[in-house]
């Protein structure tokens, strides 16, 4: 009868751990879907701050504001 208190025992822990994995997963997969949509953000960002340099290259406007910056 022991035996099979503690085979329970082991079925039952292993059932928690099992869960606590699961929820560990979901957890994970969240973070990294957080974390992925944050770069896809930035990504964006960057795109657009790059577009607009390209603009004032292109118009001379930059090397003009460039030239008027001391700390440049």
């Amino acid at each position: 009868m022991a035996s099979s208190v503690t085979d329970a025992d082991n079925l039952q822990q292993g059932k928690k751990s099992k869960h606590k994995n699961k929820e560990l997963s979901v957890l994970v997969d969240d973070r990294l879907t957080q974390i992925n949509d944050s770069i896809i953000t930035l990504t964006g960002r960057v795109d657009e701050m790059e577009k607009h340099i390209e603009e004032l290259e292109s118009e001379g406007t930059l090397r003009s504001f460039v030239g008027r910056c001391k700390w440049w």
